[in-house]
């Protein structure tokens, strides 16, 4: 157990009701895990091993059939969705970004949302997340898809979050960007005490942001393995460690 978990995540399984002509789907079986505040948790394995679903279900996104998720202390059930969704943003695949200015789309959010959306405040979280505050007059159209993305977190920032939840957050960024993005990432949860989930295939995310790494497959936990600094080389699952070393464990042998 940790110490000061902001999730807690207790047996929870997710199925999918079947039909006549098709079985029930067990997404999510009997997963336990924390994450601690200001700390990181990656969820890694094979295409189709629940990993994002997971993700889903610490924000409300998905109902867990059955199982709780609390956080910080309080079963999510109790809270205010729109404000859950507030302090554990989630960042999806593919950035969002709507036709106009990088400013007005940070300034997008709810009408009764409170906080301060003046320039000076949007270029300075431009500048946290690794971008050019002048940027804020760009057509957010011209941007690259790593601008792109970290203009998405810079915009979840705005709400001053206690948690970033991340899917798959380099998959839709060139090459020479995933290192920016895994940099800014990183950075913020040293700079503002994030607590940082990420569905992720980059194995430099998993060590740039230390934590632990829960390993599905098949909507189980396989491995639950601390990645935090000389944490590495007491690693012990074969699929941990070859993920690690940028080897592709392949879908076959991960029960072996």
């Amino acid at each position: 157990m940790v110490k000061d978990p902001l999730f807690q995540v207790d047996r929870l399984s997710l199925v999918y009701p079947g039909s006549r002509r098709q079985a029930a789907v067990h997404v999510l079986k009997d997963v336990s895990v924390e994450v601690e505040r200001g700390g990181a948790l990656t969820l890694v394995g094979p295409s189709g091993s629940g990993k994002s679903t997971l993700l889903r279900c610490l924000n409300r996104l998905e109902e867990p059939t059955t199982g709780t998720v609390s956080f910080d202390g309080h079963d999510i059930r109790s809270l205010d969705p729109r404000e859950l969704r507030r302090r554990a943003a989630l960042v999806m695949q593919t950035p969002v970004l709507f036709e106009g200015a990088v400013r007005e789309n940070l300034r997008v959010r709810p009408s009764d949302t409170e906080g301060d959306f003046a320039d000076p405040r949007l270029q300075d979280v431009l500048a946290e997340v690794g971008l050019d505050p002048d940027l804020l007059d760009r057509d957010a159209a011209t941007l690259s898809g790593g601008e792109k993305q970290r203009v998405t977190i810079a915009r979840a920032l705005l709400r001053d979050p206690q948690a970033l939840l991340l899917d798959e957050p380099t998959s839709a960024v060139d090459p020479p960007n995933v290192a920016l993005v895994v940099e800014t990432v990183s950075r913020l949860r040293a700079t503002r005490r994030l607590s940082i989930v990420a569905v992720t295939h980059q194995p430099e995310l998993v060590r740039q942001l230390g934590g632990c790494l829960l390993y599905l497959v098949d909507g189980r936990m396989e491995a639950y393995e601390s990645v935090d600094g000389e944490g590495t080389t007491a690693i012990r699952d074969p699929r941990v460690q070859a993920f690690l070393a940028g080897e592709r464990t392949p879908a076959a042998t991960a029960r072996a």
